[in-house]
């Protein structure tokens, strides 16, 4: 795994010197492995069970005489995906309780399109993407690596132990036993023998390798989470631990983690009025930039917009920043947050209010949490700032 370091006092992305990173294109793995956890165990059970085909049309004919319509092709791609849904809601659900057993607090699990919220919170799936698979959410309260991996041991597990369990129980096994056993061994295979990473994701037995061999990013990753978590219960950027942020940025390389620690060390620094260290970190992100999700990537464009124009009266940085996020996008408020900022910049105090108030209504139409009466708090702070602040200071 490469590592990349920011000259010390440079920031040639930010300065737009240098060209921005091209985001990844999203990777097709998950999406293709997601088919073959569907396509594959067939393809074993001929190859393992001789007599499978032939049993599989006996008791087709038997439970489906007659021709096949519509809906009973439909009946049984709504059963496949039950199978599905079964295997991942193990999966996740184990990932929990073992967490929550060394000492992890839930925070959120979705499963499918369904969305679950501490501490009792149901609501759909805020991005349609995840919909195929799941994830949960975990913050390490008192935790260390070890009881880390015990945890994102338990998912691929509870997977494999499934499919065993059924396949040894004493019954005449049927078409979907049969699936659910070799969909949820291919799924514990999958997660645990191939250390994979992608853009924005880790497979379970990559993660597992980096916490009992890599101890650095191990624990970098612990931090992050941690991170995470102060955000989403209302911590302020400002106020964010010292401790924690150095742990989540001690190690740079080509990883989403990278991303989401840097972009909290520079919100810290920038809150905090140390622009010289805020730039640095901003620049580290750019750096890395392809490992962040599509939001995060406007979200730091935006940020990059901001920095220029109100700690650098830099506004023709800033314009360039602005031309770079997307016209189209959900998350406009990235754009108008960046308008304000130039607007201030030049000082047209009045339309960067205008503009801020459009962030504000923005914020507003999401949905209430720590993290967004964060961010309004913050917002707040600015539109103050410019209120209160001398002409001349403008």
């Amino acid at each position: 795994m490469t590592s990349t370091t920011v000259p010390v006092g440079r920031t040639p992305i930010l300065d737009r010197e240098a060209p921005l990173p091209q985001p990844r294109p999203s990777s097709s793995l998950p999406l293709i492995l997601g088919i073959g956890l569907c396509l594959v165990p067939l393809v074993l059970l001929i190859i393992w069970q001789p007599p499978f085909v032939e049993s599989l049309r006996r008791q087709i004919e038997q439970r489906f005489p007659g021709p096949w319509p519509l809906s009973r092709i439909a009946f049984v791609a709504v059963i496949s995906i039950l199978i599905g849904f079964a295997i991942t809601a193990a999966h996740e659900l184990s990932h929990l309780l073992v967490g929550v057993c060394v000492g992890f607090r839930c925070c959120s699990m979705f499963l499918g399109p369904l969305q679950f919220n501490a501490p009792f919170r149901i609501s759909l799936n805020p991005d349609p993407r995840s919909w195929w698979h799941g994830g949960v959410t975990l913050v390490p309260v008192k935790t260390d690596r070890l009881q880390a991996a015990a945890m994102v041991f338990a998912g691929p597990a509870v997977n494999l132990l499934s499919g065993l369990v059924v396949l040894l129980l004493p019954y005449e096994k049927g078409v979907l036993s049969w699936l659910f056993i070799a969909a949820s061994l291919l799924a514990g295979v999958i997660e645990l023998v191939l250390p994979i990473r992608g853009p924005t994701f880790v497979f379970d037995g990559r993660r597992i390798w980096m916490l009992l061999c890599d101890p650095k990013r191990g624990d970098r990753w612990l931090a992050v989470l941690r991170l995470i978590a102060d955000a989403r219960d209302g911590v302020s950027p400002e106020s964010m631990s010292a401790d924690l942020l150095a742990q989540a940025t001690a190690i740079r390389d080509e990883s989403a983690d990278t991303v989401i620690a840097h972009a909290f060390a520079y919100s810290a620094a920038f809150h905090q009025r140390h622009d010289a260290e805020a730039a640095q970190m901003l620049e580290a992100c750019l750096q890395s930039i392809g490992h962040a999700t599509p939001a995060m990537c406007e979200g730091l464009m935006s940020d990059a917009a901001v920095f220029q124009a109100r700690r650098r009266k830099r506004t023709d940085l800033a314009e360039q920043w602005l031309a770079a996020i997307p016209v189209t996008t959900p998350h406009r408020w990235f754009r108008s947050r960046a308008e304000a900022a130039i607007l201030e910049a030049r000082g047209d105090v009045a339309d960067a209010l205008g503009k801020l108030a459009d962030v504000e209504a923005a914020l507003l139409a999401l949905p209430r949490n720590h993290q967004r009466d964060n961010l309004l708090r913050l917002l707040g702070k600015w539109k103050a700032e410019l209120t209160e602040a001398p002409p001349s200071a403008r």
